[in-house]
């Protein structure tokens, strides 16, 4: 796809538009200082993220060949209740 020169000026036109009318920010963004529910639910989220990682063990690995078995017609059949 080619842009021919209309088409990349009005672009640029519309970009310059954005950003001159956009202006400055009219209040800054306070600090988790003077947030202190932010500050727990940010710091409770991190601790339960790592718990997760940690407590859930590993689960066993399973022999597909208890699932799955070849039937009367020479095909393997999936028992599809159980995900395999």
């Amino acid at each position: 796809m080619k842009i021919d020169r209309n088409t990349l000026l009005v672009i640029v036109a519309a970009f310059v538009l954005g950003w001159w009318l956009s202006g400055p920010a009219s209040v800054p963004p306070r600090p988790l200082e003077d947030r202190p529910v932010l500050r727990w639910i940010t710091k409770t989220a991190k601790t339960l993220l790592w718990v997760a990682v940690f407590v859930e063990p590993v689960p066993p690995e399973q022999n597909p060949e208890i699932r799955a078995h070849v039937g009367e017609d020479g095909y393997v059949k999936v028992d599809h209740g159980r995900g395999w």
